[in-house]
């Protein structure tokens, strides 16, 4: 792999920021709303004011808290499921272990290249979407690719979660914010690991507990509700902001740097005085206001530069995994302005942070786009070749092929024995990019692109048709069923 990092801010300016947090955490605070937490907050030390609902954490215990997460949890991801690397690499950025993309992010809506429409999805969209998963090998955990809006809001996780299961191998997570669902979501992950200790404690399936903050510096009523429950269970916890440039954090990169650290760094000094034995990390998602527009735009330096100073305050300051999530961008279709803004984010995010690789998410991740899928993966694979650079070694150096070809005045390279045994392995490939340039002559720009969009949707339309066939066993299905239905009954009250 490649090594090394950019660094956005040397130790001093990270001293800055860390002292920053520990000023807005002792004379502002983060507002929990929840009583229960507030009280169990108050009895631990914290200066509590009930009629606000916020609680302030003295220096000296936001330091103690910090310091005995420090280095507990070093698997990455971004914010799904599937850890892409094991452990942080001392001195680099976190490229993945192996090649692997992030697939499902409950979008509510999927776009239909073929029609070109943007639609809520059925569920036979949500089963065709997870075949897709199932069929490409880089993808090593399938997510809930959408909300299903013909199920009630109250157990539509519980039923996609169960339609996971039923269709998936490799299940993921689906996003819940409800914290009657988490104990049925907890009792899927269960059965789906076979009870494994291990995984629930570390990589639970099914269910994923994520503390959505709300900027600037709140803990709202729901995630508050979730947080209790996930305590009661020892889930991994995430405690994650979403910045907002301009419109609920500062304008500049270091001051919305230093909220949404007081946001997730509260979080987990709370949590952990309640429970610290769970394994706590933290995720950002950075964007700034587009003040023409008033529209949030992701792929911009200075959301970048907010993830990025959050990513290495965590990392270098407090030694507490800190993901980043570069699949929110805020193009709405296929196409340039797609390429652009996946490559611009991906890029400058792997450059100074970490390399997780999604998969056809857009319009701030609010649509999925199997068509865009397929050209991610090819843009997705050329990145981590990049990244796992190149061996210097005595095949590598070819001096026996240099020789026998000398100066290609009878032999090439071409037909050489060491490109046969080689260019697999170092030659990239691409079923969806242009790849005979003499055949474009004539062709207009928009024309192109269209031939190429209509390559990949008929990828991933292949890849569905030919999807290996699963079949959950039956003894698990019968188990899946009888959580769910439980959990429909209770959260309903029928």
């Amino acid at each position: 792999m490649l090594t090394g990092m950019l660094k956005a801010a040397d130790d001093r300016k990270l001293d800055m920021l860390h002292e920053g947090m520990l000023h807005v955490l002792k004379n502002t605070g983060v507002k929990f709303c929840s009583g229960y937490l507030l009280k169990e907050l108050a009895e631990r030390g914290c200066d509590v004011d009930f009629e606000t609902g916020a609680a302030r954490f003295p220096p000296e215990m936001v330091e103690r808290q910090v310091s005995a997460q420090a280095g507990r949890y070093r698997m990455e991801r971004s914010s799904l499921w599937h850890p892409f690397c094991r452990e942080q690499p001392e001195g680099s950025v976190s490229f993945p272990d192996e090649f692997c993309c992030d697939y499902g992010h409950a979008t509510p809506f999927i776009y239909d290249y073929e029609k070109n429409e943007t639609r809520k999805p059925e569920v036979k969209d949500q089963v065709d979407m997870i075949r897709l998963g199932n069929a490409i090998d880089a993808v090593k955990g399938v997510c809930a690719p959408f909300i299903l809006d013909g199920f009630d809001g109250r157990i539509e996780t519980l039923e996609s979660a169960r339609i996971l299961m039923e269709n998936t191998p490799k299940p993921g997570w689906v996003g819940t914010y409800s914290a009657k669902q988490l104990k049925y979501l907890g009792m899927l992950a269960e059965i789906a690991v076979d009870g494994d200790e291990e995984a629930l404690k570390t990589v639970p399936p099914i269910v994923v507990t994520v503390m959505c903050t709300t900027s600037p510096l709140r803990v709202d009523n729901r995630s508050c509700d979730v947080l209790e429950e996930a305590l009661k269970h020892g889930y991994p916890i995430n405690f994650s902001s979403m910045p907002i440039l301009g419109a609920t954090t500062p304008v500049t990169p270091a001051g919305s740097a230093i909220v949404a650290a007081a946001e997730m760094i509260g979080g987990i000094v709370a949590a952990s005085l309640l429970n610290p034995d769970v394994f706590y990390y933290s995720a950002s998602i950075s964007a700034e206001m587009d003040f023409r527009t008033m529209q949030l735009r992701f792929s911009t330096p200075s959301a970048v530069l907010t993830d990025v100073l959050l990513y290495q305050l965590f990392r270098y300051k407090y030694g507490i995994v800190h993901n980043i999530e570069p699949a929110y961008i805020e193009a709405k279709y296929p196409g340039i302005q797609a390429a652009y803004a996946k490559m611009f984010r991906q890029f400058t995010l792997a450059a100074c942070a970490a390399m997780p690789l999604p998969l056809g998410v857009l319009d701030n991740a609010s649509v999925f786009s199997p068509t865009q899928a397929m050209v991610d993966l090819d843009i997705n694979y050329a990145m981590y070749q990049f990244a796992k650079g190149t061996d210097i070694n005595e095949e590598t150096m070819a001096l026996e092929a240099i020789s026998d070809i000398a100066f290609a005045e009878g032999e090439t390279y071409l037909g050489h024995e060491h490109t046969v045994r080689n260019f697999r392995d170092y030659l990239w490939d691409s079923d969806i990019f242009e790849r005979d340039f003499s055949s474009v002559g004539g062709t207009l720009p928009g024309e192109c692109d269209a031939k190429l969009l209509a390559r990949a949707d008929e990828k991933w339309k292949g890849l569905v048709k030919n999807a290996p066939g699963f079949e959950l066993p039956a003894y698990k299905k019968a188990e899946v069923d009888k959580v769910v239905e439980s959990g429909i009954k209770d959260i309903l009250e029928l």
